[in-house]
């Protein structure tokens, strides 16, 4: 089950980073996921600041929303900054 989800997401994130529709899940891994960064959390939000690498501005064309709110997580809001 959990691999399913993996690859859903996976899926998900490739189609929403511009020239990357095509990339394999270990270029994905390299280049995006496995950025250092940090996590902060507040009540009522949770917020993932990730560190600036050569892919930064990749990530900044892509289609992400700047922050949402997660229903089953006690509509917390999630949002992503790259520093």
């Amino acid at each position: 089950m959990l691999a399913v989800l993996a690859q859903a997401l996976l899926a998900g994130l490739r189609a929403r980073l511009p020239g990357y529709a095509h990339a394999t899940p270990d270029t994905i891994q390299r280049r995006f996921l496995d950025t250092p960064g940090q996590i902060i959390t507040t009540d009522n939000t949770i917020t993932v600041r990730l560190e600036r690498r050569a892919y930064s501005p990749v990530l900044r064309q892509a289609d992400v929303p700047a922050q949402t709110r997660v229903p089953w997580w006690g509509d917390r809001i999630l949002r992503f900054e790259l520093a």
